[in-house]
């Protein structure tokens, strides 16, 4: 496997507890009731499940999305261990990693922020306007750009939806339940932490002819 395809919120970088507390500090301004435990499992869905659900108007959700995208706002998202390891072990046995993210530009940040963004040749942003996972649009879009060949592209994510755009663009699939949470999925590979995400990877990319 030589192209690495990844989602940012719960796969590169551990941001739930970021975008949690600010979703929260959204409905408190807005005087919503929330519960923490169901507002996180409806983010763990997407986030417009639980915009929808919680009712957001076009305010609200403006406000939600200005507090998340405070880098200042704590807890600050950061990576998740091993991931700064993982994606140079790519880059130095001749790969290459591509971001997927339906966050805004503020994702790059991110990576530049912790040094990672040397190890991206591009990035799928909220900004390309492509169609919400699990449609196969963007996937599509990068495999085109950078003539790559299916057969060696792995979409990784940490939602049913990233495995379906991956699916849906007919490449390779992994799953990221850190909760040991999600339901069967029709994905190539499935892991729960970042080290045996390591040691998959180190297979997949040594077993190049």
């Amino acid at each position: 496997m030589r192209h690495f395809i990844w989602d940012f919120d719960g796969m590169l970088f551990d941001t739930y507890p970021h975008t949690l507390a600010a979703f929260c500090e959204a409905c408190r301004r807005f005087g919503v009731p929330y519960r923490e435990e169901e507002v996180f499992a409806h983010l763990k869905i997407t986030v417009w499940d639980a915009l929808r659900y919680y009712g957001f108007d076009e305010a609200m959700t403006a406000a939600f999305y200005a507090i998340e995208n405070d880098l200042d706002f704590l807890p600050r998202g950061k990576p998740y261990p091993m991931i700064p390891q993982i994606l140079e072990h790519i880059v130095n046995n001749g790969g290459k990693n591509y971001l997927y993210s339906h966050r805004d530009k503020v994702a790059v940040r991110y990576l530049e922020i912790y040094g990672l963004a040397p190890f991206f040749a591009d990035a799928v942003t909220r900004e390309n306007g492509f169609p919400h996972k699990p449609a196969p649009d963007a996937v599509e879009y990068l495999i085109a750009k950078h003539q790559l060949d299916k057969s060696d592209c792995l979409m990784l994510g940490d939602r049913l939806i990233d495995v379906g755009s991956g699916i849906n663009a007919g490449v390779h699939t992994l799953l990221f339940d850190e909760f040991g949470d999600l339901p069967p999925a029709d994905c190539d590979y499935r892991c729960r932490t970042t080290e045996e995400l390591y040691e998959l990877v180190a297979k997949l990319t040594t077993a190049q002819p």
